[in-house]
């Protein structure tokens, strides 16, 4: 069972389970006689005993939290209770010095008041030793930070971790980190961006790949990239003579220039202008212009979700040269098989040539992100050297294996 042998040890002082119930039968939640039988079948269940008598009284004058409340204390300390009326919930506490099996309390609790769903929460007491030690760290919304775009899959990345700046722009959360781990942290509505330790496996990978294929690439757009990123990268190839980037969100740039000068730095480069415009009307405006257009987005998800579309893909064609290439932000092969099957589809009926490939991000809750690669005429197979310097991770040899996916993948794309 989780941490018990942590307990065994005496790393843990105790635990508690906080147990949430949703849907409950409304008489058993509305019943003294049933919560205290409740009480006296859990105690049992978990080898608790009890002290005292059951108290159970009923009060609230707002409707929202109306219904009774429940303590018990236990040799090792407590059992306490909220029954909402209101929405037919249960909340529930069981709190005790000695291991007990949470998964267990939950299973129980559910059936006991024949509730349709539940939800609980385990925070662990230390020892003193443990904690001035540091011995056991476990993961608690206070001094962690918590991937969340994929709980509802029932995977998450968590990673200690010390906000810096939190702010609402018009478009989004923005937020940055300072982590055990990985350095500096952008977050953007939940969603890790970057982190200093290994933003360079994508933003190398995101630009080189087709700057490396083009054999003379001299305007380049980049749709997002407001950390800084992207443009960083490209400025490193010297035939360039413009770099656009097209970002809605100004305070993006501006939270990267402060906190992430790693990235920022990207920005200051003379060939780059910035504009804050709709991607959508900056594309009219450029058609026949770029030679590569690189889409550093988000996820498909809020702000970012129209930069997938067929409609945009369109645009992004119409505004590359006749030799012209796109690369975008392409999601991770394990977690996003179906909408890269989907996206891909619509890409193909756009570009007459299509890859897709990939690169290794620690700091992403999979560990890998992908890219497309649209082509009017071009290969990325057989890339041109040209010698570029300060990269830590991009290499020919690295190129030609990105591209090279395992069986699922071939399948999909």
């Amino acid at each position: 069972m989780q941490f018990l042998d942590e307990f065994k040890k005496g790393l843990m002082w105790g635990m508690l389970t906080s147990v949430d119930l949703f849907e409950c039968n409304p008489k058993k939640i509305r019943s003294k006689q049933d919560i205290k039988e409740y009480v006296k079948q859990l105690c049992k269940k978990i080898d608790m005993k009890t002290f005292g008598e059951t108290i159970v009284v009923r009060f609230g004058k707002d409707k929202r939290v109306q219904g009774y409340s429940m303590t018990q204390l236990i040799e090792t300390s407590l059992i306490s209770g909220h029954f909402a009326e209101n929405t037919n919930s249960a909340y529930l506490d069981i709190f005790s010095c000695k291991y007990y099996n949470a998964e267990e309390v939950e299973d129980f609790s559910k059936k006991f008041f024949e509730a349709k769903k539940s939800e609980s929460n385990i925070t662990f007491r230390k020892m003193p030793e443990a904690a001035k030690n540091k011995l056991l760290d476990i993961p608690n919304s206070k001094n962690w930070f918590f991937e969340s775009i994929e709980f509802n899959q029932g995977r998450a990345l968590a990673l200690k971790a010390k906000q810096l700046y939190s702010t609402q722009s018009s478009f989004q959360k923005i937020e940055v980190y300072n982590t055990n781990s990985f350095g500096k942290m952008l977050v953007l509505d939940g969603a890790i961006q970057l982190t200093q330790a290994d933003e360079f496996a994508y933003h190398e990978m995101i630009v080189h790949p087709a700057l490396n294929t083009h054999p003379k690439t001299e305007k380049v757009l980049i749709i997002g990239g407001a950390d800084g990123g992207t443009a960083r990268e490209t400025a490193k190839h010297k035939t360039i003579k413009e770099i656009h980037l097209c970002d809605l969100d100004k305070k993006v740039v501006l939270t990267s220039k402060k906190f992430l000068p790693f990235t920022a730095a990207g920005l200051k480069d003379k060939r780059l202008s910035v504009f804050h415009k709709d991607g959508f009307k900056f594309l009219k405006e450029k058609e026949n212009y770029y030679d590569v257009i690189i889409i550093d987005s988000t996820d498909p998800i809020g702000v970012g979700k129209i930069l997938f579309s067929s409609k945009f893909f369109k645009l992004v064609f119409n505004s590359l040269k006749k030799d012209g290439i796109m690369v975008n932000q392409f999601q991770s092969m394990f977690y996003e098989k179906k909408l890269i099957k989907e996206i891909t589809k619509t890409i193909k009926k756009i570009f007459p040539k299509f890859w897709y490939y990939y690169t290794l991000v620690p700091s992403y809750p999979s560990g890998t992100i992908g890219f497309g690669f649209a082509s009017k005429k071009h290969s990325p197979l057989n890339p041109k050297n040209k010698n570029i310097k300060d990269l830590k991770y991009y290499n020919l040899e690295i190129h030609k294996a990105s591209f090279v996916l395992p069986k699922f993948m071939e399948k999909i794309v």
